[in-house]
């Protein structure tokens, strides 16, 4: 599971460094009204890279901790992700209807 989370967490920076600068198909956050403008698109990306970041972090040091102690939490690691995945939306979604 660690091998998984680093990659997740090494994409997560990679779209905080290279954020796109126009909406597309391919790279970026794709959900919600991310695509309604180049501003929305920005902030959704920004906000939601960063908010990734947080969260593969917090899933990585969980997931090294139930390593060191021998323990098998697969099933909550992939509750906090899945938890962290859908606040995320609501994060961004929320950030993007203040800017209307």
């Amino acid at each position: 599971m660690i091998p998984i989370i680093l990659i997740l967490l090494v994409f997560a920076i990679i779209l905080r460094i290279f954020t796109p600068k126009k909406p597309n198909y391919f790279f970026g956050y794709q959900l919600g009204s991310a695509k309604k403008s180049d501003e929305h698109w920005k902030i959704a990306n920004r906000y939601a890279s960063n908010y990734m970041i947080v969260v593969y972090s917090l899933i990585l040091g969980v997931s090294l901790i139930f390593n060191y102690i021998k323990y098998d939490g697969e099933i909550l690691l992939l509750t906090l992700f899945g938890i962290g995945i859908v606040t995320m939306y609501f994060y961004v979604e929320n950030k993007l209807k203040r800017i209307n």
